[in-house]
C-alpha cells in the first residue's frame, strides 16, 4: 500500500515570499501617494494666491487706491509673523480664528471683495495646511511710494514664508 500525501497549504516560504511582495507594494503606493497629496496641495495654493492676486489688482483698478488704502492696514502679514503680535510664534494655523492674524485676514478678503464684487469665502481656510494667505501692504507706507506690496504663504516650517508675488504698483499712493 503506498501512502500518498496531498498539500493542503502553503509553504511557510512561499508565505513570506508573499507579505514581503505585499510590503513593497504598499511602501511604493504610501510614496506615490504622498507626492499626489503634495502636488495638489502647492496646486490649490498657486490656484487661491493667483485668485487672490486677481482680485487685488481689480480692486486698485476699480477704486484707484493703493492696497494699502484698501485694506486700512500697512502691515497684515505682520500680525501672523511677527514675534510682537504672535507671540506663541507658531504657524497662524494654530492660532485661534479669533487672533489678530486671522480678522485681520478675514477683514482684508471682505474689503477687497467689496470693492471688486468678487467672493473670497472659499479662501478664508487659507491654505491646505490651514494657514492664511499674507498681504503686507507697503506702497504708500511712510511716504514711501516705491515700496512694493507683497503677498506671503507660510511654508510650513514654524513661522517662515516664502514670498508669492509681488503686486503691481497702484495710480494713487497716498
Amino acid at each position: 500500500m503506498r501512502i500518498t500525501r496531498k498539500n493542503s497549504g502553503f509553504t511557510i516560504v512561499e508565505l513570506l515570499i508573499v507579505v514581503v511582495v505585499i510590503g513593497i507594494l504598499a511602501a511604493i503606493v504610501t510614496v506615490a501617494y504622498t507626492g499626489v497629496t503634495t502636488r495638489a496641495n502647492d496646486a490649490k495654493r498657486d490656484s487661491d494666491m493667483n485668485t487672490y492676486y486677481k482680485a487685488i489688482t481689480a480692486a486698485q483698478q476699480s477704486s484707484s487706491k493703493n492696497l494699502r488704502s484698501i485694506t486700512g492696514s500697512s502691515y497684515s502679514a505682520g500680525y501672523c509673523i511677527s514675534a510682537t503680535n504672535n507671540t506663541s510664534a507658531t504657524e497662524p494655523k494654530d492660532l485661534a480664528k479669533s487672533h489678530v492674524c486671522w480678522t485681520r485676514y478675514y477683514d482684508n478678503l471682505i474689503k477687497i471683495g467689496a470693492v471688486t464684487g468678487i467672493d473670497l469665502t472659499s479662501l478664508r481656510e487659507g491654505d491646505a495646511r490651514g494657514n492664511p494667505y499674507v498681504l503686507d501692504e507697503n506702497e504708500g507706507e511712510g511716504g514711501n511710494c516705491a515700496a512694493t506690496d507683497r503677498m506671503y504663504y507660510f511654508t510650513g516650517s514654524g513661522v517662515a514664508i516664502a514670498q508669492f508675488r509681488a503686486l503691481p504698483q497702484s495710480g494713487d499712493c497716498s
